[in-house]
């Protein structure tokens, strides 16, 4: 399957996912607290574990550090201080870049 269809089937699939628990919902009413605190929790938790099998892994081998390791250290102080995802990107970016190019 080409890449710009297993984009296209996983798009698929997470809009049909979505609009399901939206239907759901509308149905049960009231979503309770307990759930709707899990369900915040999703989205972090599945950014984490992409950024950290990407930067542990580098396809089936341990990835040594690098400057892609030195940059989310510098994002990670900046997102700590600020909570500021702009700033972050804007930082972050430019450091990887020049990284990149001096190694």
């Amino acid at each position: 399957m080409s890449p710009l269809a297993q984009i296209l089937v996983a798009g698929a699939g997470t809009y049909l996912i979505r609009i399901s628990f939206i239907a759901l919902a509308g149905r049960l009413g009231e979503i309770p607290p307990r759930v709707d605190t899990m369900l915040s929790m999703i989205p972090p938790a599945v950014l984490a574990s992409i950024t950290a099998n990407s930067l542990f892994f580098a396809g089936d081998s341990w990835r040594g550090p690098d400057e892609w390791h030195v940059a989310i250290v510098v994002v990670a102080l900046i997102s700590w201080r600020t909570n500021n995802v702009a700033l972050c990107l804007f930082v972050g970016m430019p450091v990887l870049w020049t990284l990149a190019a001096l190694a």
